[in-house]
């Protein structure tokens, strides 16, 4: 037996799996960074214009991307805050917003990490969710998005947004303009956003024609990013690159660093998979980790079984997840629209092919009402997809929000 260890919550759980079966497990290429990560952010601010945006009352707001490696953005926070004390800001006309727009309550690793870092104390930390209430509204975009954010960031003078570039199920990539949108955005603002899913032909690595991705910049536009970090980091969330700058511009240069680092080969026809959303952030709720279920269907043959590691310590995470339970049909999914409904319509085609059992800590009859079989540990629900099928060819993906299957 070997056994593999996933990401779960905070931790990791195991599941063991006979290697006469284990196909491979689906990992991304192992990466070095050349430079610390403190020289690494510190060469990219000293590149950028910083100085030149900076006046005698400015006052700074950092909007911070919730989902990036909780180390490499305290990392990155410490060298900003550096340089702008240096550049001679006071340390009390400096704000650090967590945007945790996608969920209800703040329950990031990231923010326990800022507030534990000695260089970030006497900082101002306002932690953001989808229920504040400071929200200004900016208009719509052309696509009827309304545009909310939070109020703090808007009344700075200097408004800056850090986050991690990466592979993300809604806009090819994500970035620092995530820590805008959705990170410090109304729930309206979400919702109007998201909806866009179902008519768009959305694919993970794919940012061209991408209805979410141009509706999402235009909010961002709209909110005013005067200055972005964006980073990238390796399979162990260390800082491989950073660029300074404008928006775009950092954006598109952080995503030509990933190269093809987010990838990860594997042989496909599974008749069981074992797939992680990836730990926390990524499983806070079965709404932020059931598109892994999207990767964890391409892997294996149809009817096959799909094992989902999420905790879910924040519940299903999404209203449609409770009163949409019983639709199927795209159509009903788009007149009936609610937050979440994009990610349930994609469980229930998943639904339509595979089989799937959910490890989590939610209460079994939540998962049953969604076509789902719950299991409290990833053996248990192993070793039920073992007894009922023929053929017990498996794969195993520990990082299922942030690969690529090839």
């Amino acid at each position: 037996m070997v056994d593999c260890w996933l990401p779960y919550g905070k931790t990791e759980i195991y599941v063991s799996v006979e290697m006469d079966f284990l196909l491979g497990i689906a990992e991304q290429a192992r990466v070095e960074p050349e430079k610390s990560p403190s020289e690494i952010i510190a060469d990219a601010i000293t590149g950028s214009k910083l100085e030149a945006l900076l006046g005698h009352e400015t006052t700074v707001a950092i909007a911070v991307e919730n989902y990036s490696s909780p180390n490499a953005v305290v990392q990155t926070l410490r060298e900003l805050v550096k340089s702008l004390v240096e550049l001679i800001i006071p340390r009390d006309r400096i704000t650090i917003i967590i945007g945790n727009g996608d969920h209800a309550r703040n329950s990031s690793p990231v923010i326990n990490v800022i507030k534990n870092s000695s260089e970030l104390n006497n900082i101002r930390i306002v932690e953001h969710n989808r229920g504040s209430s400071n929200i200004v509204d900016l208009g719509s975009t052309n696509r009827g998005t309304p545009v909310q954010i939070n109020g703090t960031y808007h009344s700075a003078t200097l408004k800056i947004a850090v986050g991690e570039t990466r592979l993300d199920q809604y806009m090819g990539f994500s970035g620092a303009h995530n820590a805008v949108v959705p990170g410090i955005s109304s729930l309206e603002t979400i919702k109007g956003n998201r909806k866009l899913y179902i008519d768009g032909n959305i694919t993970p690595g794919v940012i061209e024609l991408n209805p979410i991705k141009e509706d999402a910049l235009e909010a961002v536009n709209m909110a005013g990013i005067d200055f972005a970090i964006n980073f990238v980091t390796n399979h162990m969330g260390r800082i491989l690159a950073a660029h300074a700058g404008g928006i775009e511009e950092t954006w598109g240069r952080a995503i030509n660093n990933l190269s093809n680092h987010y990838e990860a080969h594997h042989e496909g026809n599974a008749d069981i998979v074992v797939i992680s959303a990836g730990g926390s952030p990524f499983d806070q709720s079965l709404y932020s980790a059931s598109l892994a279920l999207l990767n964890a269907a391409q892997a294996a043959k149809k009817n096959g079984t799909l094992i989902l590691l999420a905790e879910c310590g924040s519940g299903l995470g999404a209203d449609a997840y409770n009163q949409l339970s019983q639709v199927s049909e795209a159509s009903e999914f788009k007149r009936r629209y609610m937050y979440g409904a994009e990610a349930l319509r994609e469980i229930k085609n998943v639904l339509k092919n595979h089989r799937v059992i959910l490890v989590s800590a939610l209460p079994g009859y939540l998962v049953e009402s969604l076509g789902i079989e719950p299991a409290r540990t990833a053996n248990e629900a192993y070793a039920r997809a073992v007894q009922t099928r023929r053929g017990r060819r498996t794969v195993v993906i520990p990082n299922g929000l942030t690969t690529l299957l090839v």
